[in-house]
């Protein structure tokens, strides 16, 4: 078990580096731009997460299912990163093609159609970044997978403070700042594992080919329509409202965001040890261990941000404070993928994968549904709301499918906490005084860990017992 900590440890420092250097450039975009500049940034980030959700064909989930099964690691990565690495061309000619009618979509106006054009020439780079750090990550070199994602995104930072003191304060002048930081950062990780990137399709594996895709595929026409879900949101209110409304959104959805701290450290510690575990036909307990502790720590992460929104609020420009009753909902976002990561086991290990259809089916309906009937009267409230409870959809559906297949685990904890943490996100948007939504966030915390009270003990157990009670304990 101490192994393992450690482990997590040395991802962690990825993680929260990254996301402290994310963090940073909140502050010094919403310094320089209004919030109506900053929901046009949004749309390129909308277009961003769409290309990230598409591009990979479902190879890399393939790949990170192959690893631990398929002796030549080199191979599998060249053979896997092929596929994608061709759709990209036809992406790329057809984003060229249609770059105006892109560029009025995304910034209401064809004026921009350079910027789309830069969207375009960075996919590769997207690709060889995805695919090397899935390499690193599930041979276990914490350290070097956590530095590589810090100088990612400090390229991003650097990059954002330049070109806004020396160039327009504009929404432009930031997708200029955040594509060219992303790729100066994927290219000095590409010269680093430049080995690793030489690819000769004659010595690719042609038998791998249909393995990869029949569990990939699945997943990729799954992510579609989960990248709908994700878009959702900020296309009702790009309809509905107007880019203050987006601004003020994709500035909640950047504080809430700070979970993602916790949710991309486990994610990249727990998917090779869960692989590794289930090889090795590690018992039950293990695994709800994990879940048990993952949900409880994120939701006392969870609840200190509804705790301290007034003080996290203050590293926003005055212009944004309304975010503070928007953002509340959105933390599911994290929470619920982190802990679903630890309950849809049965999915992966089993290798059904045409089930995340389903799964993203239930969440777009509940997203699309709740949007509809929330955004044209409460604006980007609503459509924090209706993005909060597709996560818990996702969650929920994730989790059933995964438990009818797989023997699994008990999840009654889950679902009180998933309750308890509702209704606090509930009265933080309708109670706006500051002493009485404090009481009703420490009351929902303390029943937190009163509901924990057993995993806690059984923690206590495991890392303070004596050497002798701690042989029959879990060991890693």
């Amino acid at each position: 078990m101490k192994a393992l900590v450690k482990r997590l440890m040395q991802f962690a420092i990825g993680s929260l580096g990254s996301a402290i250097l994310n963090l940073m450039t909140i502050p010094v975009i919403t310094f320089f731009i209004s919030p109506e500049e900053y929901g046009k940034t949004s749309m390129f980030m909308l277009a961003q997460t769409l290309l990230i959700c598409v591009i990979y064909l479902g190879y890399d989930q393939a790949f990170a299912r192959e690893f631990y099964e398929y002796p030549n690691k080199r191979k599998l990565f060249s053979t896997a990163m092929i596929v994608p690495f061709l759709f990209s061309g036809i992406m790329i000619g057809c984003m060229c093609w249609f770059a105006k009618p892109i560029s009025v979509f995304l910034f209401g106006s064809e004026v921009y159609r350079h910027a789309v054009y830069l969207i375009a020439a960075s996919i590769p780079f997207l690709i060889f970044e995805r695919f090397l750090f899935l390499y690193i990550r599930m041979q276990n070199k914490a350290l070097e997978f956590s530095l590589f994602n810090i100088l990612v995104k400090l390229s991003i930072l650097l990059c954002t403070i330049f070109f806004l003191t020396y160039f327009s304060h504009t929404f432009i002048t930031v997708v200029y700042a955040t594509i060219i930081g992303q790729v100066i950062g994927d290219a000095i990780l590409m010269i680093r594992n430049v080995r690793i990137l030489y690819m000769n399709p004659i010595k690719t594996d042609p038998d791998l080919y249909p393995r990869l895709a029949k569990f990939g595929l699945p997943i990729a026409l799954a992510t579609v329509i989960y990248s709908l879900f994700v878009i959702i949101d900020k296309l009702f209110i790009r309809y509905f409202g107007d880019f203050e409304q987006l601004g003020l959104y994709t500035a909640a959805f950047k504080i809430a965001s700070a979970l993602l701290i916790l949710q991309t450290t486990f994610s990249n510690f727990w998917i090779p040890t869960a692989y590794e575990w289930y090889k090795k036909q590690k018992p039950m307990h293990y695994f709800k261990l994990v879940s048990d502790s993952i949900m409880f720590l994120i939701a006392l992460l969870f609840m200190g941000l509804l705790l301290f929104k007034g003080v996290i609020m203050m590293i926003l420009s005055p212009e944004y404070s309304e975010a503070q009753y928007i953002f509340p909902f959105l933390c599911f976002y994290p929470l619920m993928m982190t802990v679903s990561d630890t309950t849809n086991l049965g999915i992966v290990f089993l290798k059904r994968s045409s089930l995340n259809i389903l799964v993203s089916v239930i969440a777009l309906i509940v997203s699309v549904g709740l949007n509809f009937l929330l955004v044209p009267n409460y604006g980007a409230i609503g459509a924090s709301i209706a993005t909060g409870s597709a996560y818990i959809a996702f969650f929920l559906a994730r989790t059933y499918f995964s438990m009818r297949i797989w023997k699994g685990f008990s999840v009654k904890s889950h679902l009180m906490t998933t309750l308890l943490l509702v209704v606090a996100a509930s009265f933080n948007i309708i109670i706006h005084t500051v002493w009485l939504i404090s009481i009703i966030n420490v009351a929902a915390l303390l029943c937190i860990v009163i509901i924990y009270i057993p995993l806690l003990r059984t923690l206590y157990r495991l890392f303070y017992a004596k050497p002798t009670t701690q042989k029959r304990g879990i060991e890693a």
